[in-house]
C-alpha cells in the first residue's frame, strides 16, 4: 500500500468514519438530474407529506424550468424575472443575483464540477413600428460561483438578424478532467421565416468551441419554454392541451460503462435526434435518427445499456401538407445501442422526460397525468395522478414523485401503490427534483415546495416512510443534512457502486501522485466537503471506475482505500 500525504485532518474523521456508512452524495447537477436525463437520484427519501415547506415570492418559473441541487444540498433556480436564486437544502434563503436587465431564465441551470454555476439569459425585442413586426433574440450564458460572484458573461454567436434564441437548459459534457458546455439554439432564418437549430460548445471559461448546426430549413417555429406560448393553468376546457407547445428540450449525454467518449444527443423537437461526439474541441457527428409521422417531444433519456429513449406526438398533415400535432404518440428506442427494440404505441402524448427507476423500469407521465410503467420494452402498469401535467417524473431508491396539474403524488418504487398525495393548484409544468441528503422539491404556481428527507433513527440510519423501518428491514442511510467538518471514506466507491479509480488515464499510464491529489479533491466536492487530506492507494483486481463513468483497462487496478475529506 502507497501512502500520499496531502493535508492531515484525522482526529475527527476517524471518530466520524466509525460510526456513518461512506455513501456517495448524489446531486442534481441538471435539469432531468443526471448529464443522462435519467430522472434518477441514488438517495432514500420519504413520502411527501408532513413537515413540507412553501417557499413563495421567489418569482416566475418558467415551463420546465425545475431546481438543480449541487452535492452540499444548495438548490439554484432561475426566474423569469432574470434571477438566479440559491437556497439552503431546506429552502431557507442563501443568495440571489440578477442577470443583465431585461433578460430572463427561462430553463434550468447547470453545475460544474468545481461548483460554478452556469445560466442562460434570453432576450425577447419585438419592433411593431415595421409590419409585419419583427422579433429579435439575444442569449447570454452567465457564470457564477457557489458563493454568489458573477464571473462572467458569454454572449451567444449571431448568424443573422434574429439572434439566438437558447431556450433549452444548458448540460455539461465531461471525460477525464476535461469539461465543456453544450448548449442547443433556434436561429430564425433572414429569409423565408424558417429556422436551424445549432449545437453550441462552450468551455468553462466562456470561449465558443464549437458551433454546429443540427438541423435548418424549417418553416416552423415552436418557440421557447414559457415564452409567449398562452400557458393556462385552469383551462375551461379539461380535455384541451394544458400548453399550446411543450418547452424545448436540453441535451443528453452519455458514457458506457466500459468508458470512451461520450455521446451528446440532440433533438430538434420536430423530426430528429442527432447523435454527436466531442474529440479535440470539435463536434462529430455520429448517427441522425428521423421520425417522418411524429414529432419528437422529449428530452433523450439514456438508459445505462445505451438506448435513447424518447417521446414522440402523433402528428396530422392537411391537403397543402400543414402539419399539426394530435392526441397519441409512441414511445421510442434509440442509438447509440444499435439493437433494435419495438416502439411503444401511446394513447395520450407525452411532452416529459422518461425517467429511470431504481431497479432499471422506466417510468414515463403522459399529458393527461398517466405514469405509465415499462420495462424490457414493454408496458407492465400504469396509474393515475392529478391530473395533466409534463413535467417528467423524479425517482429515488424508494419512491417516484410526479407533479401534475391538481397534486403532488408519492408512489412506492417497489409495489407503485400511492403513498401520498398533497392537493395544490398549477402544478404539473416544471420538474420536481431530489436533493443529496433526500430532500423532495416541486413547483405550483410559481411557488417552491420543500418536503423533508426521511427521518434518522438514534443510531443513524433513515427510515423511507419518515419513522422506523418496519418488518425488520432497515433501508440505507442518506448522508446527514449537515455535514461534519471531516469525514475518512474507506474503500470509497462510485456512485454505481465500484470501487473508485485512482488514475486519470485507464491504461494508468504515468499515474502518480497528482492523479491522486486531483481525484480524491473531486470526490471530496461531490461529498460536499471543501478538499481532500490523506489518501491511500493500492492495487487490486476489481472493477475500479472513474467518476465520471469510464472503467479501468488493466487487470490489476489502482484504488483508493481511503480518502480524508474536510472542509479546513
Amino acid at each position: 500500500m502507497r501512502r500520499v500525504s496531502v493535508v492531515r485532518s484525522i482526529g475527527a474523521c476517524i471518530a466520524i468514519a466509525a460510526g456513518l456508512a461512506a455513501s456517495p452524495v448524489q446531486a442534481w447537477e441538471f435539469a432531468h438530474g443526471d448529464r443522462d436525463n435519467s430522472g434518477f437520484a441514488n438517495v432514500v427519501t420519504a413520502p411527501a407529506g408532513r413537515g413540507s415547506v412553501s417557499v413563495p415570492g421567489l418569482g416566475r418559473f418558467a415551463l420546465g424550468a425545475g431546481p438543480v441541487i449541487a452535492p452540499d444540498g444548495t438548490v439554484y433556480l432561475g426566474t423569469s424575472q432574470g434571477k438566479l436564486v440559491a437556497l439552503h437544502a431546506d429552502g431557507t434563503p442563501f443568495w440571489s443575483r440578477d442577470i443583465t436587465p431585461g433578460q430572463s431564465i427561462v430553463a434550468s441551470p447547470a453545475i460544474a464540477s468545481d461548483g460554478s454555476i452556469y445560466v442562460i439569459g434570453v432576450r425577447v425585442v419585438r419592433d411593431n413600428r415595421v409590419d409585419p413586426p419583427k422579433t429579435t433574440y439575444t442569449s447570454t450564458l452567465h457564470h457564477f460561483n457557489n458563493s454568489g460572484a458573477w464571473l462572467d458573461q458569454i454572449a451567444f454567436p449571431v448568424h443573422d438578424e434574429s439572434g439566438p434564441a437558447a431556450f433549452g437548459p444548458p448540460n455539461i459534457w465531461r471525460s477525464g478532467s476535461a469539461e465543456a458546455i453544450m448548449v442547443p439554439t433556434v436561429y430564425r432564418h433572414k429569409y423565408g421565416g424558417g429556422r436551424s437549430l445549432r449545437l453550441i460548445a462552450f468551455s468553462l471559461t466562456g470561449q465558443v468551441l464549437d458551433d454546429k448546426v443540427v438541423v435548418g430549413g424549417s418553416t416552423q417555429v415552436l418557440g421557447g419554454s414559457g415564452l409567449g406560448l398562452g400557458v393556462k393553468f385552469n383551462p375551461p376546457d379539461p380535455p384541451a392541451p394544458l400548453i399550446k407547445v411543450p418547452p424545448v428540450p436540453g441535451v443528453g449525454i452519455f458514457t458506457f460503462a466500459g468508458g470512451g467518449t461520450p455521446f451528446i444527443l440532440v433533438s430538434d423537437h420536430e423530426k430528429d435526434l442527432v447523435g454527436y461526439t466531442f474529440f479535440n474541441q470539435r463536434l462529430e457527428e455520429i448517427f441522425r435518427v428521423h421520425q417522418e409521422d411524429f414529432f419528437m417531444r422529449t428530452p433523450p433519456t439514456i438508459l445505462p445499456d445505451g438506448h435513447t429513449i424518447i417521446g414522440l406526438q402523433s402528428l396530422k398533415r392537411s391537403n397543402l401538407g400543414v402539419e399539426t400535432p394530435k392526441s397519441g404518440g409512441q414511445l421510442i428506442f434509440t442509438k447509440p445501442n444499435s439493437t433494435t427494440v419495438a416502439p411503444i404505441t401511446l394513447v395520450q402524448a407525452v411532452h416529459a422526460a422518461p425517467t429511470r427507476m431504481a431497479d432499471g423500469r422506466v417510468a414515463l407521465v403522459d399529458a393527461f397525468g398517466n405514469v405509465v410503467i415499462m420495462q424490457d420494452g414493454r408496458l407492465v402498469n400504469s396509474m393515475k395522478s392529478a391530473g395533466r401535467s409534463i413535467a417528467s417524473a423524479a425517482a429515488s431508491r424508494t419512491h417516484i414523485f410526479v407533479s401534475a396539474e391538481n397534486g403532488f403524488v408519492t408512489y412506492d418504487t417497489n409495489t407503485l401503490a400511492e403513498v401520498s398525495r398533497i392537493d395544490w393548484i398549477g402544478g404539473g409544468l416544471n420538474p420536481p427534483a431530489i436533493g443529496p441528503r433526500g430532500h423532495v422539491y416541486g413547483i405550483a404556481s410559481d411557488i417552491l415546495f420543500v418536503f423533508p428527507p426521511p427521518k434518522q433513527s438514534p443510531l443513524g440510519g433513515a427510515t423511507a416512510g419518515g419513522g422506523t423501518a418496519g418488518q425488520g428491514e432497515s433501508v440505507a442511510t442518506n448522508p446527514e443534512p449537515s455535514l461534519p467538518s471531516a469525514k475518512t471514506f474507506k474503500d470509497p466507491m462510485t456512485a454505481n457502486g465500484n470501487r473508485l479509480f485512482a488514475c486519470e488515464e485507464l491504461d494508468q499510464d504515468d499515474c502518480g501522485k497528482g492523479d491522486h491529489r486531483t481525484i480524491a479533491a473531486a470526490f471530496c466536492k461531490k461529498q460536499g466537503f471543501a478538499g481532500a487530506g490523506d489518501v491511500d492507494v493500492d492495487s487490486k483486481k476489481v472493477k475500479a471506475e472513474t467518476l465520471d463513468g469510464r472503467f479501468c483497462s488493466k487487470t490489476k487496478c489502482k484504488v483508493f482505500e481511503e480518502i480524508d475529506c474536510a472542509n479546513n
